[in-house]
């Protein structure tokens, strides 16, 4: 971008945008000088199991709502319509799964690292690939969200783009290391206010100068960027109701289901009934935050639509676009536009906590004790400090790398979730819903999903390359086919394998995980599937027993439809352990009266 074409920052978006810095250090310097001070792996990594639904939900939304959504979500608005929105229709089976079926049998097991569920259920070699699935994914995504906002900011106004990578990681690796997860928590709460914050106070503004709400509503109607509900069956197309509605459930599994992250967030609740609650709690928030970039979108669109900025904003224009958008609007306005710069950067800052942290967990408990189970409490909280900041190293140099990445933000994150993350959710699945499945179907399937979602990835790449560039949204009626032509000619000249590879990016999760469930049970059947003795209590969900309830109970045995479940908890006596799989037991742990209260009954424990 020309320099004389920058938006300057004033004096006071410069202290507002230094404040949001100080607020997060201050927040992990708190609680890293109160409460336990974070001697403890315990405190540092799982808050001291302590946490209350509220601050919980507001982390898990803070986690979710990255710079990548608040920047690409508008831009996708603004280029393709409001098509996108339907993505919210998968938030609702995306979070009550994970809520009465996930959180449940996660919860009950006093993990640390999801990944000990893969061991429990399946063996050691299951759950460090699953592990090194799982850092792979988040390493990668951090560079995403790391470089997304500097790279915005320092497109539109100049802001120096090292630096803010430079200014968000170490900041980052600051609290994370010296606050632990309750800093990480509380400073989610506090950026998700920010967020929120940032965004109404755009989109009020411009809705303001574009004329106000009738006008902005003439001009995207007339722009026909109102989407009706696309039911065509097509995979390859981008985005209709199936692949956002149907395939985006997938996507939300991977997320708030199976990924650490998240699930480290649910284990860190007082008790379950904390850990559904706030996963129900994120739906509302998570709905107003899809409503509010969508129509920041919309009145992006209003204010430049017939108009090419692409030669001022260089080759990623419709992300860089959402920056100067917001520059545009509120440059007249001292410190609004340091809020929303301030917005941005809160959830970067929420997003690469969260995986600093979780990335700290899964390699302290999954890698590092299992070889050292001697080691003092004291020196593996200190290793786990050291590997929080090692991993923010890790994602500057992520974020170097990102730059080379040539689809839009939103996409490219929603890859990497698809193509990692879809695997995970397979392999949770196969070992949650049937008991039949092997820790050799375990690893074949992992192994299949990842081959399969990366030969997808890499096709869909080299596919799209010789793709012409969008052209700038118009302001006139634009028929639904013209939206499509340049995608429908690419369509129609391809064939067998090409056609495979313009697979929507929303199906990578859904196709990925059903190809690491059904490959696991071939692989398991061959090489002789568990028997029911071998599968430990308490890590089945019995869908298949609740699928096949009609058959006898002698042929369910043989199908391995009838799951072991661990006994319900009682007031008078600790959990039974089971033997010892592996080196590892359900942990001595006497529940009170409120968590009791939570185990008894729930809908698929059977009596003992």
């Amino acid at each position: 971008m020309n320099p004389a074409q920058y938006k300057h920052f004033a004096v006071v978006d410069y202290v507002i945008f230094a404040l949001l810095l100080a607020a997060s250090v201050a927040i992990g310097l708190y609680y890293a000088l109160s409460g336990g001070r974070q001697r403890t792996t315990q405190e540092f990594l799982m808050a001291d199991r302590s946490m209350h639904c509220l601050p919980v939900s507001l982390s898990l939304i803070a986690s979710f709502q990255s710079a990548v959504a608040i920047i690409g979500v508008p831009a996708e608005i603004y280029a393709h319509g409001t098509q996108y929105w339907f993505i919210g229709c998968a938030y609702i089976l995306g979070l009550l799964i994970p809520a009465h079926v996930f959180i449940p049998v996660l919860y009950r097991l006093h993990l640390t690292s999801a990944y000990q569920y893969l061991e429990l259920r399946f063996s050691k070699t299951v759950r460090i690939c699953g592990t090194l699935t799982f850092i792979f994914q988040m390493v990668v995504y951090m560079g995403v969200c790391v470089y997304t906002p500097a790279f915005a900011l320092n497109a539109v106004t100049g802001f120096e783009l090292w630096g803010a990578v430079l200014a968000t990681g170490l900041v980052c690796m600051l609290y994370t290391t010296i606050g632990g997860l309750k800093a990480v928590i509380w400073t989610d709460v506090f950026q998700t206010v920010v967020m929120f914050a940032g965004q109404l106070a755009v989109i009020v503004v411009g809705v303001q100068r574009t004329g106000g709400v009738s006008e902005v509503w003439r001009k995207v109607l007339e722009g026909n960027r109102i989407s009706g509900v696309d039911l065509n069956p097509d995979p390859t197309e981008r985005h209709t109701f199936w692949t956002l509605g149907v395939g985006g459930v997938f996507l939300m599994l991977s997320l708030y289901g199976v990924n650490q992250a998240q699930v480290q967030r649910y284990l860190s609740a007082r008790t379950e009934r904390q850990a559904v609650r706030s996963c129900y709690m994120v739906f509302p928030s998570l709905q107003l935050a899809l409503a509010l970039s969508c129509i920041m979108g919309l009145v992006m669109f209003a204010r430049y639509c017939g108009e090419d900025r692409s030669e001022q904003l260089g080759s990623s224009s419709t992300d860089a676009m959402v920056l100067y958008f917001v520059m545009d609007m509120l440059q007249d306005l001292p410190g609004l536009p340091g809020l929303f710069v301030a917005c941005l950067f809160s959830a970067a800052l929420s997003t690469i906590s969260s995986a600093f942290n979780s990335l700290a967990t899964v390699t302290m408990e999954d890698l590092i004790k299992p070889h050292f189970p001697s080691m003092s409490e004291s020196r593996a909280t200190l290793v786990s400090k050291a590997l929080a900041m090692s991993y923010g190293l890790i994602c500057l140099a992520m974020a170097y790398l990102t730059h080379l990445m040539g689809d839009s933000v939103l996409q490219v994150a929603l890859k990497i979730f698809g193509v990692v993350g879809g695997p995970i959710l397979g392999l949770f699945c196969l070992g949650m819903f049937f008991p039949c499945a092997n820790s050799t179907g375990a690893v074949a399937g992992l192994g299949a999903g990842l081959g399969v979602a990366f030969w997808i990835g890499v096709g869909s790449i080299v596919t799209r390359s010789s793709g012409s560039e969008p052209l700038p949204p118009s302001c006139r009626v634009i028929l639904a086919s013209d939206n499509t032509t340049a995608f429908s000619n690419i369509t129609s000249r391809a064939s067998g394998l090409k056609r495979f590879y313009l697979l929507s990016y929303m199906w990578y999760s859904g196709f990925s995980c059903f190809t690491v469930i059904i490959t696991g049970l071939i692989i398991s059947f061959l090489t002789g599937p568990m028997k029911e003795e071998d599968v430990t209590p308490g890590t089945i969900y019995p869908l298949s027993e609740k699928l096949f309830c009609f058959l006898p109970e002698g042929m369910r045995k043989k199908l391995c439809c009838v799951t072991p479940q661990r006994p319900p908890f009682s007031a008078q006596s600790a959990p039974p352990p089971h033997k010892e799989r592996n080196g590892l037991s359900f942990p001595q742990h006497k529940p009170s009266q409120e968590e009791t209260d939570e185990f008894l009954p729930l809908e698929y424990e059977t009596s003992v």
